[in-house]
């Protein structure tokens, strides 16, 4: 008689915007299946599980959120569902014709995540205090147990999905009395804090490679000992096993996400999120900590594996991606981009990468060619000193040569800015402000925001090469406290905020969706894909540098 498989549940909790599928758990499938014949993994996505199962009481009028919830997030249940019918792609003219209605979907929607999150959490920290579960909660855990584990695994990669991971993870330990294993990238740097915070929530937290720990972890009954990167509870402490990082990346294959239905995600067309490498190829930013999950390496997949991917997913019908590595470099993009015209590819993808002058014109029309339709760029600065003490490697005529290429060969930039950098003053922060400005005809939209400092990274180790005086605990979370500082010089934190909301209608006037795009990546694919890079300068307004920041010395001077 043949042996029943044991099942390993891999979860994605609630509640992230699900415009495309969750990653980590289809890596995960697909490598553990093929290694361990004996287990079956079963995925559930539990985020959009719940979102679309609130939306059915919407649409049905049988379930509603209270006035104070929606004036909270500046919506209304008729918004929410006019924002999802848009989503989901009911009227495509919509996206990608009618930018003012898909910014208005695109807040609203927001609104309705923004909600389910508030109220999820409500609801995890009165499971906390008096194990009483909430109606939504028990959906939660009814669906996790319809498919009858014998092992859960649960994935957060948004700190928001915290509270209810934790809650899902102590429930089905303590009551339904399963091994419970967690990981996924926000977990990285924080998961001693986490096991502290929740230390019911799981018998192991997986940090870095995920893969091949996971299958260890399967392999001998969830004993983390030894297991690379494991973080656990041993004599009422907790201790993390070091990390081991795979050289050959390439054995990780092909992410599984059947089981999973990928028309289902809230996005006209499916887009397919892919990681083609493993950590940064730079890693010496300043205030950075996300490479740190694959220790001091950069690991990247063979063109040959790439290609394999990339056909399996084309074979299927699937021809929109999304490349989430850290950053792609420019030889490596060289490369892959060849590769892609070789073996004849119809696809459409975007990626994220470092403006540096290796970026040539060539280099920028194959990968044009290749079907990349946007670039997310690391810009972060328009001053030269302040991006020196980033540790950026960049010069800032370079970066706006590679935005105007990059422009030409028929790809669309998006820029990330950084607000208030450790020193930096208030001309220097109109420098930016100026750099995008003067480069308005290339750049698409501005993913910004102010400077947080995290711990752990080079800054934190380093405070007086940054000139930061003091720093203090500005709030504690699940994955550690919160800092905040004061500099012997530039802004402060609270101007640095006030700048911070002045330029606001600057950063979202680079295009007419650039105010939602920026947020929906995986939309702002398609818009490019269907409308091609292009700017029409009659439906952007920008506000002048002096109106944005009025105390800055010589900001008019600048702008004549």
């Amino acid at each position: 008689m043949e042996m029943r498989k044991k099942t390993l549940l891999l979860v994605f909790p609630p509640a992230a915007v699900p415009t495309s599928p969750p990653l980590g758990i289809a890596m995960l499938k697909g490598y553990v299946e093929r290694q361990l014949p004996d287990w079956e993994i079963k995925l559930l996505d539990l985020n959009l599980w719940l979102i679309n199962r609130i939306l059915s009481g919407l649409e049905a009028g049988t379930g509603n959120f209270s006035e104070q919830l929606y004036d909270q997030v500046g919506t209304s249940k008729e918004q929410i569902l006019e924002a999802v019918r848009v989503f989901r792609g009911t009227d495509n003219d919509i996206l990608q014709s009618n930018p003012e209605v898909y910014n208005q979907s695109g807040l609203a929607y927001l609104g309705l995540i923004n909600i389910i999150t508030q109220i999820l959490t409500n609801d995890c920290a009165e499971w906390e205090r008096s194990q009483r579960l909430s109606p939504l909660l028990k959906d939660c855990i009814n669906q996790m147990q319809s498919l009858k584990p014998d092992c859960v695994g649960i994935s957060m990669i948004f700190s928001g999905q915290l509270p209810v991971g934790a809650a899902l993870g102590r429930f089905m330990r303590q009551q339904d009395k399963l091994k419970v294993i967690m990981g996924g990238s926000c977990l990285i740097e924080g998961a001693e804090h986490f096991m502290r915070w929740y230390p019911e929530a799981a018998d192991v937290i997986v940090t870095g490679d995920g893969e091949e720990a996971l299958k260890l972890l399967l392999l001998n009954g969830c004993n983390p000992k030894g297991v690379s990167g494991a973080v656990y509870r041993r004599s009422g402490l907790v201790v993390k096993e070091p990390p081991v990082f795979q050289k050959d990346i390439d054995q990780y294959g092909i992410p599984d996400w059947s089981g999973l239905d990928l028309y289902a995600y809230h996005s006209p067309e499916p887009v397919i999120p892919l990681l083609l490498s493993r950590g940064c190829y730079w890693r010496k930013c300043t205030f950075c900590v996300h490479y740190f999950s694959a220790g001091d390496t950069f690991r990247v997949r063979s063109n040959e594996a790439v290609i394999e991917v990339l056909q399996h997913f084309v074979a299927r019908g699937f021809r929109n991606f999304a490349f989430v590595d850290e950053m792609i470099a420019p030889r490596q993009f060289a490369r892959m981009a060849r590769a892609i015209k070789e073996a004849q590819l119809d696809i459409d993808y975007y990626a994220y990468s470092k403006p540096n002058n290796t970026f040539t014109p060539a280099i920028l029309q194959e990968m044009a060619e290749s079907g990349c339709r946007f670039l997310l760029w690391g810009v972060e600065s328009g001053s030269q000193r302040i991006l020196d003490l980033m540790g950026k490697g960049t010069k800032v005529e370079e970066v706006a040569e590679v935005m105007k290429n990059t422009h030409e060969a028929g790809m669309a930039n998006h820029a990330f800015v950084i607000c208030g950098f450790p020193t930096e003053t208030h001309e220097e922060f109109a420098d930016t402000l100026k750099f995008l400005n003067d480069n308005r005809d290339y750049i698409y939209a501005v993913h910004s925001g102010p400077f947080g400092l995290d711990v752990g990274s080079p800054i934190s180790k380093d405070l007086q090469k940054f000139s930061i005086m003091e720093t203090w605990v500005q709030g504690r979370t699940p994955l550690g406290e919160q800092l905040a500082y004061k500099c012997s010089s530039g802004s402060s934190m609270e101007e640095t905020w006030k700048n911070y909301q002045k330029a606001l209608p600057l950063f979202r006037a680079f295009h007419p969706h650039s105010q939602m795009v920026a947020y929906y990546r995986d939309h702002a694919l398609l818009v490019y894909k269907h409308q091609g890079a292009r700017l029409n300068p009659e439906s952007r307004r920008f506000p002048a540098i002096a109106d944005v920041l009025p105390d800055a010395v010589n900001v008019q001077a600048m702008e004549k």
